[in-house]
């Protein structure tokens, strides 16, 4: 019995009781697939097919002027590894194929460009901020970029996601 990608994805995102956004992750990844025109039924699925796809999936990433396309290309290989290793464990297929190796993508969620001694030097040098002139608030600078220090440095806010601004 042939069975669709699709089919796979919808019986693998129920089993495994996913939160709505990845459900949404998946099924993104399912209409990405189905745009490029997989109609190859999972039993069929090989390496060549995964990699036109994957290939695929990075030059539209490209053509819309996405910021990372390597990352989008690797999240949609993660996906389709993850469903087509469960199908494999439920014995929908005999074998999964091999996947071709991921695209090259730029990291920077988590990166601190100051190390944590430079961080604190930074922490404790506004305590010793004088007032601005003009600046009415009772609360003092310092106190502000000590909040916005901590904030950053413990959820990796960046300017870009502040600002909605790419470097």
């Amino acid at each position: 019995m042939q069975t669709t990608l699709s089919s796979v994805v919808e019986t693998y995102v129920r089993a495994k009781r996913f939160a709505r956004a990845t459900r949404n992750e998946y099924f993104s990844t399912v209409r990405k697939w189905e745009e490029w025109e997989g109609a190859v039924p999972i039993q069929e699925l090989g390496r060549r097919n995964i990699r036109e796809f994957l290939d695929w999936v990075y030059e539209r990433a490209v053509t819309d002027e996405g910021i990372n396309p390597g990352r989008t290309a690797n999240k949609a290989r993660e996906h389709l590894r993850a469903v087509i290793s469960w199908a494999w464990e439920q014995e929908m297929i005999d074998t999964p194929p091999r996947f071709p190796k991921p695209r090259e993508q730029r990291d920077v969620a988590g990166r601190h460009y100051l190390t944590k001694a430079e961080i604190n030097a930074l922490y404790f040098a506004t305590h010793k901020m004088e007032r601005p002139r003009g600046w009415d608030d009772p609360i003092s600078v310092g106190r502000y970029w000590r909040s916005a220090l901590v904030v950053f440095f413990n959820y990796g806010v960046d300017t870009g996601t502040i600002w909605k601004a790419t470097p």
